[in-house]
């Protein structure tokens, strides 16, 4: 099976969250869990090379684990990661759910005449916040983990569109002062929203000019 890990320099930032993070225990509410399947995740793509991604999709932070979802505490930091990259890959293949069809549908609007293989050669999906919140909705956010992880991972894209989706995801760059496209979230209830479509079709149009001014 192809391995779906990002690219190296994108390790580089986000392997220490696996070591596990020196926030556990400090940062509000992160849990490090693998055999619940805690463990910092969420983000999938840049499989080639960092000049290659022009989208950077930023969201607020992973759900709740799935039932009997869970994580070997035995892997090393590297294995570990593998692992969850497996499993986010997986779970956007069979459109598990409507977050993961919205954003297969965004993709399949940016690039559709490539599979979802090549289509994450071009885009790097990410969270303001790698664990996930007591409160899936309207818990706290601290924002330790965006200064320590998220700040990082966009500044080896320079040249690439960052989008928020949703409001947290907007705050999020907002404390880190990174311009960003907004739309809304790829999750209910924002996903449920009648602007919501709109807002991601807006964002389409914006990476695809951009895309046609060559800059």
């Amino acid at each position: 099976m192809r391995m779906m890990t990002p690219n190296p320099r994108l390790l580089d930032i986000l392997l220490p969250a696996y070591k596990p993070c020196e926030h556990f225990g400090t940062c509000r509410q992160a849990v490090w869990q693998p055999a619940k399947g805690h463990v910092p995740r969420g983000f999938l793509g840049a499989l080639g090379e960092l000049p290659e991604v022009e989208v950077i999709m930023v969201f607020s932070e992973p759900g709740f684990p799935y039932p009997g979802q869970f994580f070997d505490e035995r892997l090393t930091d590297r294995e570990m990661i593998v692992a969850v990259c497996d499993h986010v890959y997986q779970a956007f293949q069979s459109a598990k759910d409507l977050f993961h069809r919205n954003i297969r549908w965004f993709l399949d609007e940016l690039y559709p005449d490539k599979s979802f293989d090549e289509q994450l050669r071009y885009v790097w999906m990410t969270e303001g916040r790698l664990c996930s919140v007591e409160r899936e909705i309207g818990g706290a956010r601290d924002p330790l983990c965006a200064h320590t992880y998220l700040g990082k991972q966009i500044a080896r894209f320079p040249d690439a569109t960052i989008i928020a989706f949703g409001g947290t995801a907007r705050r999020y760059l907002n404390r880190l002062n990174i311009d960003f496209v907004s739309a809304y979230a790829m999750a209910p209830p924002g996903a449920n929203h009648k602007p919501a479509r709109p807002s991601w079709e807006a964002a389409v149009d914006q990476v695809k000019s951009k895309r046609l001014r060559g800059t």
